[in-house]
């Protein structure tokens, strides 16, 4: 009896591991950092996970950690997602205002500049994917403002 019980349990180990391989296979993170061009206008990073496949239905793609930041995706469409971080720098300070940067103290110190951890949600289980190398792309610097003459 012990011998089945540590079989399954060992099948079942391999099998989630196994999914978390082939996940880490199938997609591809990337991240761009960008400054707005006026004085307050923000500053954030954009993080980008690219499918070669859509992910199977019962599986949905809920959040990143990335840098400290824990922020939920947005998916644009079945093979790209994008999480928007907001960042501190050329924040506009305004009492009473929320300004959505949210950080996370998960994973936050064993986490190197470029890894990211993917959170993932399977039948109300949620499991993660650790991403160990996430390319970086140029940085948006967005346009100053126009003068107003």
């Amino acid at each position: 009896m012990k011998q089945l019980l540590l079989l399954l349990f060992s099948i079942i180990m391999i099998s989630c591991s196994s999914q978390k391989k082939a996940l880490q296979e199938t997609l591809q993170a990337s991240y761009e950092t960008w400054v707005a061009g006026v004085r307050g206008g923000g500053s954030g990073i954009n993080f980008y996970v690219d499918l070669k496949t859509p992910l199977h239905k019962e599986i949905e793609l809920k959040k990143v950690i990335f840098r400290g930041y824990e922020v939920p995706f947005e998916k644009i469409d079945d093979l790209h997602f994008v999480a928007r971080i907001k960042t501190e720098g050329n924040q506009q300070k305004q009492d009473g205002t929320d300004s959505q940067i949210y950080t996370s103290p998960k994973n936050a110190l064993t986490l190197g500049e470029n890894e990211a951890i993917l959170l993932f949600s399977e039948k109300a289980k949620e499991f993660n994917v650790k991403i160990k190398q996430v390319t970086e792309k140029p940085m948006l610097e967005y346009p100053s403002a126009k003068p107003k003459f």
